[in-house]
Formats: C-alpha cells, sequence, structure tokens
C-alpha cells in the first residue's frame, strides 16, 4: 500500500485474519439464527429478511437447524484461530459450493424461494466468494 494513503487510514486490510473474520461473521449469523429457530427467515420467522416460504414439519425443521448447525460450526471454527489459513480455505470452498444453490433459488420459477431475496444475497455471496477464493488460493502475502 502507499506509505500516504496508509498514513491517512485507508487502504482495505486484507490479510488472513480480516477475511477470516468476515466469513465467521457472514457464517455464523446465519447459522445461529437457524439453528436457534429454523423458521427464523420465513414468512412466520422474526428475521426482517425472507428467503422461503415456511418450512413444512420435522424434516423442514431438522434441515434447516442442521444447515444452521454447520454454519455456526464454520464461524466459530475460525474464532479459534484467526490466522489460520486452513479456516480461509473451507469457508471459500463452502462458499464457492452454495453457489449454484443460491443461482437456482435466484430463478424465477424457483417453487417455494424469495427470488427477490436470493438476487440481493447474490450481490452480496458471490463478490465475497469471489475475494475468499483468491484469498485462499491465489494470494500469496
Amino acid at each position: 500500500m502507499d506509505t500516504p494513503l496508509r498514513l491517512r487510514g485507508g487502504g482495505l486490510k486484507l490479510d488472513t485474519s480480516t477475511v477470516n473474520l468476515a466469513g465467521a461473521l457472514y457464517h455464523a449469523g446465519f447459522g445461529i439464527s437457524l439453528y436457534a429457530m429454523p423458521d427464523s427467515f420465513t414468512p412466520s420467522g422474526m428475521a426482517p429478511v425472507k428467503y422461503t416460504e415456511d418450512i413444512e414439519g420435522p424434516v423442514g425443521k431438522f434441515a434447516h437447524s442442521g444447515f444452521g448447525a454447520m454454519m455456526l460450526a464454520m464461524g466459530s471454527g475460525v474464532l479459534l484461530d484467526t490466522e489460520n489459513e486452513g479456516f480461509t480455505k473451507i469457508l471459500a470452498i463452502a462458499m464457492t459450493l452454495f453457489c449454484p444453490i443460491l443461482a437456482k433459488n435466484a430463478m424465477p420459477d424457483a417453487p417455494g424461494m424469495k427470488v427477490r431475496m436470493w438476487r440481493a444475497q447474490a450481490l452480496m455471496h458471490v463478490p465475497f466468494t469471489a475475494l475468499m477464493v483468491w484469498k485462499a488460493f491465489f494470494k500469496k502475502d
């Protein structure tokens, strides 16, 4: 980074601990909500954003709370060692694997999905995924 810019406090910090913390907050935020209340992001849930129609029965609750548990685990694991590049790679892979699911949910004919919300989520998730993949697999400090 250019010295004058650094002296003014400018610049984007992309070290391992910063991107890991951002990934931890992203995953744990959604994860804790889904784990505690599987219907958090449905019309009957308490979250202000809605991604799906209401979940149905014990299978729906299991799927949402299980997904929340995995997201919470990924976010929490990073907090144990924010400098761990392995966590950066895990987050990058998980986020990449979620992109096709997100794309499918954003299609006009996606049953049971709040398509506009998924499209808005894609505007944040896809660039964040690209950053995580770049940091995990291409950026050499």
